[in-house]
């Protein structure tokens, strides 16, 4: 909102924007009516407006009108109009509709701005749909207000702003907080600070443990956006991607401070974490069962969602949990105390585990010969097309929709029974060993060792 705010108040006092208009005596359209049902998904329902007297007024840059550049796989020159990069009214007839009306779209391409075609794609709710006149010349009036320079200059001077709160932010800090540390202890050397990290078994289990467990979620995460946009389709994708992330999101953070505690009550920490990791696990093998048998309703996701998101929260708290009892394992083994480097660990395996994932993620759609924005730009045909599609893009074929369900699912699901089975093995700090490090150190520190 800021963004935006910021944007449309300096495109505002901007002359750059220019007005074009075009009607039918300079230009060809190719106007389709598409039905939306009440979810907002187009349905095979459409009116061919063959013999409408259009007029189209476009207010934009120069950069708009000179079209498209770069790798969105259309012809340079494409000047794509929608209802996410324009403000817009259009009027068909008596039926008048804009974007803040909601369950209505319209998207508009030619492959030039002088070429003299245009095609014209309008989605209106079923009660607007069946008031359209399916015969006759109709009027149709379609005005239309670019949003692009009020988002580039939005961002541009949000960054400037976020930029200067953070140098004079970080300037107080460093001028006012002073360091006051009484305690002299020697610090340890780059060499040091490994060799106590690899000296400890246990930190080290736990550091392997934490690389598989997120490398697992973030594989997911990585291609869900394509599952979404592939394998469940419709021409509400994105709304449900944003949907079950929101959902995803919220189970993660209620988890860590409702379920953890509750569960925390009955059972131990180590008991907790091999429950969550059988959740994911059951989780991931749900999701796969649903997408198999062509189930295609976002709520019904939600299912699985809820077992891998809630499990992945109380990972974060339970494998922090067990960082801190590698600490204490260490001063017992190493006889020194190194919380910093331990914990520091911790940062650099979840990125590493990102990258892992990405890799993973990016040989699979090279594989697969998966794109996730091929058509962010439509020229005419390729939105001819659309239309004739009822208002859904052309998706991958079979084989790399499976492809994809196993690499996000199955894939997964192997990474956590290896952590299982390795953290099942290697870790030893049962509370009885907890204990028993608790009592020497305490001893340790009574003869002052």
């Amino acid at each position: 909102m800021a963004v935006a705010a910021i944007g449309s108040k300096m495109a505002a006092g901007s002359a750059d924007n220019i007005n074009r208009v075009y009607d039918n005596s300079n230009t060809s359209f190719e106007v389709t009516a598409i039905e939306r049902d009440a979810d907002g998904n187009p349905t095979s329902n459409m009116i061919f407006l063959d013999d409408a007297k259009v007029t189209l007024s476009v207010s934009a840059t120069q950069k708009v009108f000179d079209g498209t550049v770069g790798n969105e796989n259309v012809a340079d020159g494409v000047v794509y109009l929608k209802n996410d990069n324009t403000d817009y009214s259009f009027t068909i007839g008596n039926i008048a509709m804009n974007e803040n009306l909601g369950n209505n779209a319209i998207e508009i391409s030619m492959d030039s701005a002088d070429c003299g075609k245009a095609v014209v794609a309008i989605y209106v709710p079923s009660d607007e749909f069946n008031s359209i006149p399916v015969s006759g010349p109709t009027d149709i009036k379609i005005d239309m207000n670019s949003t692009v320079e009020v988002e580039r200059l939005g961002f541009k001077y949000f960054s400037i702003i976020i930029g200067i709160v953070f140098i004079l932010f970080i300037t107080i800090t460093c001028a006012c907080i002073k360091e006051k540390s009484t305690v002299d202890m020697k610090t340890a050397s780059i060499g040091e600070m490994f060799k106590a990290l690899v000296q400890n078994d246990q930190a080290m289990t736990i550091v392997i443990t934490i690389v598989l467990a997120n490398t697992a979620l973030y594989i997911t995460s990585n291609l869900l956006i394509y599952f979404f946009k592939y394998d469940l389709a419709g021409s509400n994708w994105q709304g449900n991607y944003t949907l079950f992330n929101t959902f995803a999101g919220g189970m993660q953070i209620l988890a860590m401070m409702l379920l953890f505690p509750l569960l925390r009550k009955m059972f131990s920490t180590l008991k907790i974490f091999y429950i969550c990791v059988i959740s994911e696990i059951f989780g991931y093998l749900v999701l796969l069962g649903m997408a198999i048998t062509g189930i295609t309703n976002v709520f019904a996701f939600f299912i699985p969602g809820f077992f891998i998101m809630s499990a992945s929260g109380i990972l974060n708290v339970v494998i922090t949990v067990f960082l801190a009892n590698t600490v204490d394992y260490g001063e017992i083994k190493n006889y020194r105390r190194d919380e910093s480097v331990i914990f520091s660990m911790q940062t650099f395996v979840v990125k590493l585990a990102s990258g892992i994932a990405a890799l993973v993620a990016s040989v699979c759609l090279a594989i697969f010969n998966i794109q996730q924005d091929s058509a962010s730009v439509l020229d005419m045909a390729g939105l001819a097309e659309k239309v004739r599609n009822s208002g859904v893009l052309a998706s991958i074929d079979n084989s790399s929709v499976m492809g994809l369900r196993m690499i996000m699912t199955i894939g997964p699901t192997i990474v956590l029974v290896i952590a299982l089975l390795f953290f099942k093995k290697k870790y030893i700090l049962n509370d009885e060993k907890l204990q028993e490090i608790s009592v020497e150190l305490v001893q340790r520190k009574t003869k002052g060792m």
